[in-house]
């Protein structure tokens, strides 16, 4: 990396390596001729590096590991019943952001080392760790922006207790009102966050789209791992799996509909995959997971399906933005079925590429997607270019280096593009 380069530090509180928004993100700039490093958390007890085109991904221990799911239990039940012994003394329980000093102190040596220009927060759990980084380097001298990536609206985090989501919305206002920029996905997610965030300035959007020119073909197909033929009614679902999601809906489905297959591309040791499973053992010749193949072979790889699947319940998250896997859908060409969830379902209504059904109603998902695979090609046939134009990593990632080019007052020189591709991890010494 040039010395002369300015320089960019993405904080996120998860594992990066399966985070496409994060990728794309250091990939983007790494190309545009910015020095990128990432600072994720890594999922084991010792820290490790990878890369992604030009970027260096660094995951250290930012919270601790749980290894053991009794363990995790154990710890979860010490927290429960101290809430309640707090309850019933009335002492007033301080709320913390959970292991905020110790994240802050495990990035502190490689935060001062590197120096960034830009520290680029991804998600309201990374954002006080930010902060605390830019103040840091603020008064060691240094002149660092600092970059609220919003990816979600903290009201509409189901699992958030109340006074952490007063905590981390408390955070939100004082750390945006001092960003140099604030990001969001979509246009009804800026409405929220208007009012959320108390700005007056409208967010930038930077949306979820696929990559397209860093696009590659798989090593492998889709119906290949399923063990099927290619006349076989294939639906797909791509993903994290949790309850919110949706997936059961369209397992109950697959009863109704003999003959039809679905494949699941998420972590087959998830606890909610296994649940899925087990719950469906009369479907084991048709329902199928299917590990999680590298990000610039996704779209490739769901290709040879027949239907994308989004059958997300109402929460609020869900309402308002195009989540990655629509984009990922189109750009593999894929009619979608999606629930009744307010923004996607007006982009499907509105493009014609595909149906929607009732959140949660089996009989109104077997109805709409007898309806694609009854004609299927009618609704591929509206991904024209200019569609799928549209809906491209590529037209985000220029917003994306235009606002950092302006914040830091740089031309950096692009450099030749590389793979869109992760390497293994590798233990640091």
């Amino acid at each position: 990396m040039s010395n002369s380069s300015p320089k960019a530090l993405h904080i996120v509180l998860n594992s990066v390596n399966e985070d496409s928004r994060v990728l794309k993100c250091a990939w983007t700039l790494g190309n545009a001729g910015w020095d990128v490093e990432v600072i994720g958390a890594t999922p084991f007890t010792y820290s490790d590096q990878l890369t992604i085109g030009y970027a260096k991904i660094l995951r250290l221990p930012l919270k601790p590991v749980i290894t053991q799911d009794s363990l995790a239990k154990v710890l979860r039940r010490i927290r429960y019943y101290r809430r309640r012994i707090y309850q019933i003394l009335k002492i007033k329980e301080e709320i913390l952001i959970p292991n905020l000093s110790r994240a802050i102190r495990m990035a502190t040596p490689e935060t001062v080392r590197f120096s960034p220009d830009i520290i680029h927060a991804h998600d309201y759990t990374a954002l006080p760790i930010a902060a605390a980084l830019v103040n840091l380097l603020k008064r060691q001298g240094k002149n660092v922006s600092l970059i609220y990536d919003a990816h979600e609206y903290v009201p509409g985090v189901a699992h958030l207790t109340k006074p952490l989501a007063a905590l981390y919305t408390k955070n939100e206002r004082e750390y945006s009102k001092i960003s140099s920029a604030v990001f969001s996905v979509s246009e009804p997610m800026n409405d929220l966050l208007m009012e959320h965030l108390k700005i007056t300035t409208r967010p930038i959007i930077v949306a979820n789209d696929p990559l397209v020119a860093g696009q590659q073909p798989s090593s492998k197909t889709l119906r290949g791992d399923c063990g099927i033929t290619a006349d076989a009614p294939l639906m797909v679902y791509s993903g994290a799996v949790a309850p919110q999601r949706g997936v059961q809906t369209a397992l109950a489905g697959l009863r109704q509909m003999p003959g039809v297959h679905l494949a699941l591309i998420a972590n087959p040791d998830s606890k909610s995959v296994k649940d899925l499973v087990t719950s469906a053992p009369d479907l084991a010749d048709r329902f199928h997971v299917v590990p999680y193949v590298p990000n610039a072979e996704l779209v490739s790889y769901l290709s040879s399906a027949d239907i994308g699947l989004i059958p997300l319940l109402h929460r609020l998250n869900h309402e308002i933005s195009l989540i990655t896997k629509f984009g990922e859908y189109m750009q593999a060409k894929l009619p979608i079925l999606v629930s009744d969830v307010k923004t996607m379902a007006a982009e499907v209504e509105r493009l014609g590429n595909g149906e929607v059904f009732i959140a949660e109603d089996i009989q109104s998902f077997v109805v709409a997607a007898k309806k694609i695979f009854a004609d299927p090609d009618s609704y591929r046939k509206k991904y024209t270019d200019v569609v799928l134009a549209q809906r491209t990593w590529e037209r985000q990632g220029e917003v994306l280096v235009s606002t950092y080019n302006q914040i830091a007052e740089v031309t950096p020189t692009a450099r030749p593009i590389l793979p869109f591709t992760v390497t293994k991890p590798a233990p640091l010494q």
